[in-house]
């Protein structure tokens, strides 16, 4: 089995270069030019970022504390941002999946009987944001006319359908109704509204790259095509949507001016992302050692 994940995880890896080099190589990009005169937007895009990663952790902390279960394994906000930002770290360089999601169970939770107890809520959190987000893509391939209104309303009921399925399924393979349980009875809806505004904050994150690289005003399809990337990211397998990012942003864009400004901000925003939440982990790191001092 560990054989096996080491060999997916290297050709995903593999692939995920061989794309992303294909198709950044033509691009016209001066990575010095850029921060000389953009620094700015390097700035606001990783506040941006930093306060999406804020709010993730938030839904997390607050998905756990939403059920009886999860007094068990309550941790202080601070320990939620920082191993966030670990597992996000990971996921910008091995397949999430396999690796960035799972090193959240390196905790300060050292029962092994908790341990799938808190599996279970890494899980769920993941859905949550999945969920989210993927909403959120709908909304925006809508709106860029990628699908049509009576195609993301089919998808919408289909949804509710599933939803209500899965609550009332009764069998128990795998222990799969310790999983159904946290869709019987869902979080509160403070956790709903953190993964959305963590969810927009990434959206917009890119966003901002979008508008150091225009010559105009920003405009909607340039918010909703921010919000469509970042939902390109989930594709399963995918190392947080690299080379998936791109490769989309070529085939949505309406010329070759636009194709190269969003193929761009999508690189910038995807080693953006790595840069905050390395910020973020240090500073948790620095933040602990000096509480354990004083």
């Amino acid at each position: 089995m560990k054989l096996l994940k080491i060999i997916l995880s290297l050709i995903i890896i593999l692939l995920t270069i061989l794309l992303t080099f294909n198709i950044v190589k033509g691009l016209n990009f001066n990575l010095f030019d850029y921060l000389d005169k953009k620094y700015h937007f390097l700035f606001l895009t990783l506040l941006a970022q930093i306060f999406g990663v804020y709010f993730s952790s938030k839904r997390w902390k607050n998905c756990i504390q939403s059920y009886e279960e999860g007094k068990k394994i309550l941790f202080s906000f601070h320990t939620y941002f920082l191993l966030n930002s670990r597992a996000n770290i990971i996921n910008n360089f091995l397949p999430s999946i396999l690796f960035g999601d799972l090193s959240k169970l390196i905790s300060p939770n050292k029962s092994k009987k908790n341990k799938k107890t808190e599996l279970k809520f890494i899980f769920f959190d993941r859905i949550i944001g999945v969920f989210t987000l993927f909403n959120l893509g709908l909304i925006s391939l809508m709106c860029l006319e990628l699908i049509s209104f009576y195609f993301f309303i089919l998808i919408i009921i289909l949804q509710i359908l599933c939803i209500n399925l899965i609550r009332k399924f009764n069998y128990d393979f795998f222990k799969i109704q310790s999983l159904i349980f946290f869709f019987r009875k869902l979080p509160s809806i403070n956790v709903f509204i953190y993964s959305l505004l963590s969810q927009l904050l990434f959206s917009i994150s890119l966003l901002i790259q979008i508008y150091a690289f225009k010559d105009s005003f920003l405009t909607l399809r340039d918010f909703f095509t921010s919000v469509f990337l970042n939902f390109i990211g989930i594709v399963p397998f995918s190392i947080n949507g690299w080379g998936v990012r791109e490769w989309s942003a070529a085939k949505i864009s309406l010329d070759s001016i636009e194709n190269d400004v969003l193929i761009i901000s999508s690189i910038i925003f995807g080693i953006c992302f790595t840069i905050s939440n390395l910020l973020i982990f240090i500073y948790t790191i620095m933040n602990k050692n000096q509480k354990s001092k004083s």
